[in-house]
């Protein structure tokens, strides 16, 4: 098998979270192997997952790394272990141009760990669903009480921080898109992913009252009109920015659109090789690839019907996405948000309807932008 060389990785250094998301693929979604998971990863895990990045990047002649710190809520390790961590992957990884981040939920952000991150050039990434009336419905502690206040502080203290990386968003079409957008855009993050809601064939997007209606299409236009004739360009949004890349010709980097090859891999806290973590969402398990850091290399990896249909581009798509004129932009959407009991990953997207609508719009306004 042709593959590709792994350059990203996901590595879970915490595999419990202080919040309790109901909507989370982790923990809310119906597969619980994160309770069989160490709630820290150890150093000896660390070590030879770090070590086997080496190894893969040495026998691939890499010369640039992106590792992204994660969890559950990967600020659990806690200031004195954390800054451990980046020693030993820096150490380790020296001879490569290194970008490392962390996804976060912000709560547990402060001034020690911002110190931190500042000498160590480490990008944070935030979770934020919007104001919070809005977040606070579903993105709340275990208590249930909202999260959004506190994110708000933590947002304050990342207003001038150089290695702000931005926001993901979760989409809910109940929430007024203009009020999430102008929220959040207020914080001027340097991007801002909006995210759809992991949904199957088995179980529907909510609020979709028919698979061919565009009730999340019509969410996205609305901020991407904002967008692209207001004054805050400045803000990425991938998602849009890459349609309109796909429409000229060009290439992009999200998993969610387009037909390249994946090349990033997810690093459990107990050393697990897993496919997209996401897939915990469609059933238990559906991550998981029978590989560890212990005893497989990432080339072993490569070789797994799992990856290896992640890095295949339209042959791993069903026949209706490769009879589709938009097939080269959408991609067939997100891995996750195909499959269904009865055909597995053979359909497109159950948001197909939206993603035709959405890369339509850009492309009919962009055209006439040029006009």
């Amino acid at each position: 098998m042709n593959t590709e060389p792994i350059s990203s990785y996901i590595i879970k250094i915490a595999s419990r979270c202080n919040l309790d998301c109901d909507y989370c693929y982790e923990y809310n979604m119906g597969d619980n192997s994160w309770k069989n998971e160490p709630r820290i990863i150890s150093e000896e895990i660390l070590n030879l997952s770090v070590d086997r990045i080496n190894e893969h990047a040495k026998s691939n002649n890499l010369k640039k790394i992106h590792i992204s710190l994660h969890g559950g809520e990967p600020l659990l390790a806690g200031h004195k272990y954390f800054k451990k961590i980046i020693s030993i992957i820096k150490n380790k990884l020296s001879d490569y141009n290194i970008e490392m981040g962390i996804q976060t939920n912000a709560v547990l952000i402060n001034d020690l760990f911002l110190d931190l991150f500042l000498k160590e050039k480490i990008y944070i990434g935030i979770s934020l669903d919007g104001p919070p009336e809005y977040n606070d419905q579903h993105r709340y502690y275990h208590n249930k009480k909202g999260s959004g206040e506190d994110v708000e502080k933590a947002l304050m203290l990342l207003k001038d921080f150089p290695y702000f990386s931005g926001i993901l968003s979760v989409i809910n079409i109940d929430y007024n898109p203009i009020e999430v957008w102008d929220y959040l855009s207020d914080f001027d993050p340097p991007l801002i992913d909006f995210l759809l809601p992991h949904a199957t064939w088995d179980k529907h997007p909510l609020g979709k009252h028919e698979l061919d209606s565009t009730e999340y299409a019509d969410w996205l236009i609305q901020i991407f009109d904002s967008w692209f004739h207001g004054d805050k360009q400045n803000i990425s949004i991938r998602t849009f920015e890459e349609i309109i890349e796909y429409s000229v010709g060009g290439t992009g980097s999200l998993e969610t659109l387009g037909l390249a090859p994946v090349n990033l891999l997810v690093i459990s806290p107990s050393g697990g090789y897993e496919g997209v973590d996401t897939l915990k969402s469609i059933k238990p398990g559906a991550q998981i690839l029978g590989m560890n850091v212990l005893n497989n290399s990432i080339e072993d990896v490569l070789q797994h019907p799992k990856i290896n249909f992640r890095q295949i581009g339209i042959k791993a798509l069903s026949q209706t996405c490769k009879d589709c004129s938009l097939v080269e932009t959408c991609g067939g959407g997100y891995l996750p948000h195909r499959y269904s009991q009865k055909n597995e990953f053979d359909n497109p997207s159950v948001y197909c309807a939206d993603l035709k609508a959405l890369i339509g719009h850009i492309h009919k306004t962009t055209e006439q932008a040029i006009i």
